[in-house]
């Protein structure tokens, strides 16, 4: 039963890590699609 729940807890946190790093890639992409409209505005 311990092994289990550790196995739920460790996926639960894989998959808020997952998550996460799926949100930053969108965050980071935004960033990247301002700063090329930026860049392409001064030009």
């Amino acid at each position: 039963m311990e092994t289990l729940r550790l196995s739920r807890v460790t996926h639960q946190l894989l998959e808020r890590g997952v998550e996460a790093l799926e949100k930053i890639g969108r965050e980071l992409e935004r960033y990247n699609d301002r700063q090329d409209q930026t860049d392409s505005t001064d030009s």
